[in-house]
């Protein structure tokens, strides 16, 4: 229990902190500049916090209990890559005006951040664990 807890703790820090990063350096005026009104002009914290609860432990579950660093980072990065894939080919499919670029951008974003995120999380779990 003591490794899962670890892997979950890692995985999840690291993910808000990486993403964290990314929005306040980056994204936020990027998203802002193409969905204008669409976007809140704060995000709902609370809805936030359930999302990344919920990805850290997909995360650990899919990618993190892997046999290797490597296999984590690969794992993490399919499961980005659907994760993200998902919600913006969706957007593109079903909302007028959705930009591909956001797209394309998110998508990147989200492979990368999610294997990075199952990386060191495995990292976590096995250095700690």
């Amino acid at each position: 229990m003591k490794p899962l807890v670890i892997a979950h703790s890692g995985t999840q820090f690291s993910f808000l902190m990486i993403d964290a990063i990314w929005l306040v350096l980056f994204a936020n005026s990027f998203y802002r500049d193409r969905l204008g009104d669409l976007m809140l002009p704060s995000p709902n914290f609370a809805v936030a916090a359930i999302f990344y609860l919920f990805v850290a432990a997909a995360i650990v579950f899919l990618a993190v209990r892997a046999g290797s660093v490597w296999v984590a980072v690969g794992y993490g990065a399919v499961l980005g890559l659907a994760a993200y894939g998902t919600y913006d080919m969706t957007n593109l499919s079903t909302l007028k005006g959705w930009p591909i670029l956001l797209s394309m951008v998110d998508v990147a974003w989200g492979t990368v951040l999610t294997a990075a995120a199952s990386g060191f999380g495995y990292a976590a779990a096995r250095q700690l664990g």
